[in-house]
């Protein structure tokens, strides 16, 4: 029976979901997905009829690979179409983890980094989830010190979990000839422990088809071995394109995504 979230107390509303209480298990909450999409520090709005399911399917997949492999989520189930079933939390982290493969989007102006240049290991970075004074990234110098004088553990495992998800995602996106270029993705304490929480969907990543088969993505630049034009996230939308060619595109993933099952 589907539930009905009228009658349930709303815990909290972002851009794109909808937070419910559980009342028949007040360890876990309700995520409702929306079919809103934004850009620029949510200066950029839409609303895009269908995406609230695209990105439900895809997180389901995403979520539960990541379950199977053993990564800690705060992610139960999904009992209907455009809802979840997640874990409450203790504590939300206020920062956004960005791990990158790949050089793309802003670090190409602000690191001044030529586009395709590959980072290997993987590089992550943290960002202040504050929206007005756009996500300003936190000092990579600083964050080692608290890490080594100041014991600040949640950092170093945030560090850790993001860059074996971004593995873990890399290695899967891989089996359909489809690069995981870099990833967004947040963080909450949940009995005392860092959890993955939120979701993975088409404005978490960008992903790249490959170019042609079997490309060397062993070399300090794999831009050639690449097709950026072909992207098949959220950038769509950044740029500019059509609504309806940005679902599209989710719509791509979400395809993609539910063959992770068999993985």
């Amino acid at each position: 029976m589907a539930v009905d979230f009228s009658s349930l107390k709303k815990v909290a509303e972002g851009k794109t979901k909808v937070i419910y209480e559980n009342p028949k298990d007040h360890k876990t909450v309700y995520m409702v997905f929306k079919d809103d999409i934004t850009a620029g520090d949510g200066v950029k709005h839409d609303v895009i009829s269908g995406k609230a399911l695209v990105d439900w399917k895809t997180n389901k997949d995403i979520f539960e690979l990541l379950n199977r492999k053993n990564v800690r989520t705060h992610y139960v189930c999904s009992p209907q179409e455009k809802v979840s079933i997640v874990k409450k939390l203790d504590r939300k982290i206020n920062l956004e983890v960005v791990s990158r493969r790949v050089a793309a989007g802003s670090i190409l102006k602000w690191g001044k980094m030529q586009e395709g240049t590959r980072f290997d290991p993987v590089i992550t970075q943290f960002h202040y989830k504050d929206d007005p004074l756009h996500d300003p990234m936190l000092d990579d110098k600083y964050i080692d010190y608290i890490i080594k004088a100041k014991d600040a553990t949640e950092y170093a495992e945030m560090i850790k979990m993001n860059q074996e998800i971004f593995v873990h995602l890399e290695a899967a996106f891989a089996q359909f000839d489809v690069q995981l270029i870099d990833m967004k993705l947040e963080y909450g304490i949940i009995e005392g422990k860092v959890y993955l929480i939120d979701e993975i969907t088409g404005g978490s990543f960008r992903l790249w088809p490959y170019a042609k088969k079997n490309p060397n993505l062993n070399q300090p630049n794999v831009l050639k071995e690449l097709n950026p034009s072909g992207r098949l996230d959220k950038d769509t939308y950044r740029m500019g394109e059509q609504i309806g060619n940005v679902l599209t595109k989710f719509e791509e993933i979400a395809k993609i995504t539910a063959k992770f099952a068999n993985l």
